[in-house]
């Protein structure tokens, strides 16, 4: 039973792949990769490094890590922003490559801004069945079991709206997500379907020690169930954030994040999994280091979204 249950949980796993995309416990530290218009929130040169270990103990269980780099140009209202990405599902499925991203923003009003942003880049994309799935000498040449290995190319938008006390956006990192070699073909151009990402924060000064931010975040696909990532984060001393969240249809999650210095933050984040996969994995585990410099000409004060 135990094999026909990883077995399913394998199947499952790969079919999915090309409608999910890797989603992210610590999102509101590290949002430009859902959204390319973030990079607007900060006026200072900011890198950020994410790994994410997903189903721990499961063997062939995804994990995912990033690198990603934004920046305001000079003393404009243009930020430039790139972003490198591994994901590997099982021992089979490994997805590399990366975007760069272009976002403008507006204000409106004395205290708030409206920016839009787009990115663009591309993947290789790379499926070794035959190293983990012995054909049968009855059905020589399998379709299903022939490895894959092809380039991607992908666009994306997103919108935000913000002041130093709140924000809202709306995005599609992964609009237009196709192998080169479908183009063509209408058949394949189902295969994927857009992720549609609401996110929204606020800050609220409960005393001059204690800052208390709420964040969500709502990922709709078509054909899926909207799944909802509810979060509550507290500052402490403007050292320490310490917060807890509910991803619906997944797990509860604990935050923590401590700035060693004012420009250096390192996160961690542990996923409690509520479903059937809670009988055979030990959760999941995301790190994450953020580095801000300053830019010149530039306001490098604190950023806490």
């Amino acid at each position: 039973m135990k094999y026909v249950f990883t077995f399913m949980v394998l199947i499952v796993a790969l079919n999915c792949f090309a409608q999910q995309k890797a989603m992210y416990t610590q999102y509101m530290f590290n949002t430009l990769a859902i959204n390319p218009a973030y990079s607007t929130l900060d006026e200072s040169l900011t890198i950020t490094a994410l790994s994410r270990h997903q189903w721990v103990g499961f063997k062939g269980a995804p994990n995912t890590q990033t690198l990603s780099v934004h920046s305001p140009i000079g003393e404009s209202n243009t930020f430039i922003g790139g972003i490198l990405v591994n994901d590997q599902i099982g021992e089979v499925i490994r997805e590399t490559g990366g975007d760069i991203s272009l976002a403008q923003r507006v204000p409106i009003g004395t205290d708030s801004y409206f920016s839009v942003g787009v990115n663009a880049g591309s993947s290789n994309l790379g499926a070794n069945y035959s190293e983990n799935f012995k054909q049968s000498p009855a059905s020589p040449g399998d379709p299903v079991f022939e490895d894959l290995n092809g380039m991607r190319v992908n666009f994306g938008w997103g919108a935000m709206l913000f002041s130093d006390k709140y924000y809202v956006g709306i995005s599609a990192p992964h609009f237009f997500y196709r192998d080169l070699g479908s183009l063509a073909k209408s058949a394949n151009k189902t295969a994927y379907r857009p992720h549609y990402i609401l996110q929204a924060g606020y800050l609220i000064d409960l005393n001059e020690n204690l800052k208390f931010k709420p964040n969500l975040l709502i990922k709709y696909v078509n054909g899926s169930p909207t799944q909802f990532d509810i979060n509550a984060n507290f500052l402490l001393n403007e050292k320490v954030w310490l917060g807890a969240s509910y991803r619906t249809l997944d797990s509860f999650d604990a935050l923590l994040s401590v700035f060693l210095t004012p420009d250096l933050q390192v996160g961690y984040s542990y996923d409690f999994t509520n479903t059937a996969l809670a009988k055979a994995e030990k959760g999941s585990h995301e790190i994450a280091i953020k580095f801000r410099l300053p830019v010149r000409g530039r306001d490098h004060t604190a950023c806490y979204f």
